[in-house]
């Protein structure tokens, strides 16, 4: 296997740009998937789920006897790693909850930012190839330490007629006990608009394909989504002192996740591209999940390789990648020079440590948007509110003033309801 090799940063935004048309061409049929959810409810969940997954769903509710079944058969060893993980992530969105803070003006006002956590939310789990039990923990605990009351988790059914064990399983390990065999953009459009079994949420979180994507994006009128978290990303980014199997390894890593994920390496070593391809072809041989790595690398991967360091760190940015492993001779001194969903330092910090273990959340941003939104978290579950709290020192001292700003604005009536507090003052 051979990725191909740009030097033109003119080719790569070609790419970055012909990629996101593809995603955005399938925006037609998740408007008419969304609208018979709308006009149908249920009655639409059951149809689509026939459609689309080939299974016939009686009940949209996983039964609570289904869950604690799930539940009991997670193995010894894996239940104790869910445990560690759950408390590293736990542990983190505790340390990371913004704080409620205030302060008081010099003429006298009261004024302070509160947090309270949202009523409702609902979690998108992928089915798919792989039973993604990491990404139940990546989006449940932080809503938990964020405090909401109402958490629902809709994940596609699988061909024994109940999602994943696996996911039904760490959602009663976390308490969950909400939850709806329905995936795709049919489950987007029942959280957002509600059907006659699943209530409307609040908020949409959690990753998936290119339709639940666009999906999150075409509900975002009515209900608020976490981000547009579409097919998986990684940029590598290494010179010459990097180890070559250990970044066609991370190169394979996150290939593996769907033909749509886009592997790229990021050098200014000729010889680094070279013994990477090299080194592809010799991990993929006895990988199990060689199909879908290869379809990846071969349709979506490529190394870019820059003139120079520059031009190397200004590819790092177009792209704005949802994960960026740094594997450098002194990677710490280009933190501040990139821009990414999440940034893994070092050769010895595969993205593995991020997507199970380390504690901040792999829900990430995809498509260019880490330049301006990060990482799922418990402020995503968490809304900012004002407190404003005026004393009649205030009104006497800066009263006026405000009288003064209003009417220069032509709002009388701001005006006066200022006054009349100064006359009763």
């Amino acid at each position: 296997m051979k990725l191909p090799i740009i030097t033109s940063e003119a080719e790569l935004t070609h790419r970055l740009v012909r990629r996101r048309q593809t995603l955005d061409a399938m925006a037609p049929s998740v408007e008419t998937i969304l609208a018979r959810v709308r006009n149908d409810g249920d009655a639409a969940l059951r149809e689509l789920t026939e459609q689309y997954d080939g299974i016939e769903v009686a009940d949209l509710a996983v039964p609570p006897t289904v869950l604690a079944q799930a539940k009991k058969g997670l193995p010894q060893d894996v239940m104790a790693a869910l445990s560690v993980a759950a408390d590293n992530i736990r542990r983190f969105n505790e340390a990371v909850r913004p704080q409620s803070t205030s302060l008081t003006q010099p003429d006298g006002i009261e004024v302070a930012r509160r947090w309270r956590p949202i009523n409702r939310v609902g979690v998108y789990i992928p089915g798919g190839r792989y039973p993604l039990l990491s990404t139940v923990l990546m989006n449940v605990i932080p809503a938990q330490v964020a405090g909401v009351r109402e958490i629902a988790v809709c994940t596609p059914p699988g061909p024994a007629g109940y999602p994943s064990a696996t996911i039904l399983g760490v959602c009663a390990f976390l308490g969950i006990e909400e939850v709806y065999q329905v995936g795709g953009a049919q489950a987007v459009g029942a959280l957002a608009y509600g059907t006659e079994t699943i209530r409307p949420v609040d908020k949409i979180t959690g990753p998936g394909n290119a339709y639940v994507a666009q999906a999150k994006q075409l509900v975002s009128a009515t209900v608020s989504i976490d981000m547009l978290a579409g097919p998986t990303e990684v940029v590598v980014l290494a010179d010459g002192s990097a180890n070559p199997r250990w970044v066609a390894g991370d190169l394979i890593s996150q290939a593996e996740h769907d033909p749509l994920a886009w592997p790229v390496l990021i050098t200014d070593s000729p010889d680094l591209a070279r013994e990477v391809n090299r080194c592809l072809d010799e991990l993929l041989v006895n990988l199990s999940t060689r199909a879908t790595a290869e379809a990846s690398l071969l349709e979506n991967g490529l190394v870019f390789l820059g003139s120079d360091w520059a031009a190397c760190l200004a590819a790092v940015n177009t792209i704005a990648p949802e994960h960026l492993c740094l594997q450098t001779d002194q990677p710490d001194q280009w933190l501040d020079e990139v821009q990414a969903g999440a940034i893994f330092v070092g050769g010895s910090t595969p993205v593995a440590w991020g997507d199970y273990w380390a504690g901040p959340n792999h829900i990430l941003p995809t498509a260019g948007q880490a330049r301006f939104r990060g990482p799922l978290s418990v402020s995503d579950f968490l809304v900012p509110y004002s407190v404003i709290k005026a004393t009649r020192a205030a009104t006497s001292s800066s009263g006026l003033q405000v009288m003064i700003l209003a009417e220069q604005e032509g709002l009388a009536g701001h005006a006066l309801s200022i006054a009349l507090r100064r006359e009763d003052a």
